[in-house]
């Protein structure tokens, strides 16, 4: 489980610095604090359904893109 969280830190950090956006970029535009973009980013924290759906909604890309990669 561990590799899988790695990977969508990666994938979001990806997809956030493609938006040319800080950690607090994404933490205004998703309604998180900056320490849960941080430990998502970092793979340190397992996300809800509804906080998936927030990210994506505020980097404006496909599921595919945050979950590419994950394997469990």
């Amino acid at each position: 489980m561990e590799e899988v969280l790695r990977q969508f830190g990666v994938n979001v950090r990806q997809a956030r610095l493609a938006r040319g956006w800080t950690q607090e970029d994404l933490s205004q535009a998703t309604d998180l604090a900056v320490v849960q973009v941080s430990r998502i980013e970092r793979g340190k924290r397992e996300i809800r359904l509804t906080t998936l759906l927030r990210l994506l909604s505020a980097l404006d890309v496909p599921a595919e893109e945050l979950l590419r990669g994950l394997r469990s």
